[in-house]
């Protein structure tokens, strides 16, 4: 269990970005150029670095894991209340690859230092919030249905939020704004929501900060 982590860390912050599209329904080659040019944007942008996995197997994900060793998983994809669906690596599109949200939280506890924080961003995912803090301190998923547009918005916003230098409650709590005051149904904004360990207080999580200021009596 990673439980006790409320400070924000001096290194940059390492986000695994994990895309699967396997029908080719989804617009998430979008949604990763939005949230990269969001981070760019952002204050501390040089504090931030995302490594993305483009049409990702089980496999790309536990590579991933252990070669980053990400601080943050971020799925976007399809998903239901008890799988995360990855793409086969085959050459033509498909069903995809269902994996058990049980088989998911499994990945982010079999290394040696588990992510801080999981974000899944897709459809019905919720229900695997309750398993993903057993082994992660704080996770945010999907309550119903989330549509192409809404999730894109959600993840530039909070990926944005969390590089300006915002606590994870914070950049939470901002990318459900972004959704309740978009032109789109505002119970796009009901939709996100944030579980964590009880020892966790994401209010005082902050991932970003930026590096400390040169002492002038040393200069």
């Amino acid at each position: 269990m990673a439980a006790g982590w409320g400070s924000a860390r001096p290194e940059a912050l390492r986000v695994l970005y994990v895309t699967a599209s396997s029908r080719g329904d989804l617009r998430v080659d979008e949604e990763i150029r939005r949230v990269k040019a969001a981070v760019r944007a952002a204050v501390h942008r040089d504090g931030v670095h995302i490594e993305h996995q483009p049409a990702a197997t089980l496999g790309d994900l536990l590579d991933g894991l252990s070669r980053v060793v990400p601080h943050v998983v971020s799925f976007s994809g399809h998903a239901a209340e008890d799988l995360v669906v990855f793409d086969t690596g085959a050459d033509s599109r498909g069903a995809g690859h269902q994996v058990p949200s049980g088989v998911f939280a499994q990945a982010m506890a079999a290394v040696d230092t588990p992510p801080r924080l999981v974000v899944l961003n897709a459809c019905r995912s919720q229900a695997q919030l309750q398993e993903l803090v057993r082994v992660v301190p704080i996770a945010v998923g999907m309550a119903g249905s989330i549509g192409d547009p809404a999730a894109i918005a959600f993840a530039a916003r909070f990926y944005a939020a969390l590089t300006d230098g915002q606590s994870v409650r914070g950049a939470y709590q901002l990318a459900k704004v972004q959704l309740a005051g978009a032109d789109r149904t505002a119970a796009d904004a009901d939709l996100p929501v944030l579980e964590h360990d009880p020892s966790v207080d994401p209010g005082a999580t902050v991932l970003v900060v930026p590096p400390p200021l040169p002492d002038p009596a040393q200069g």
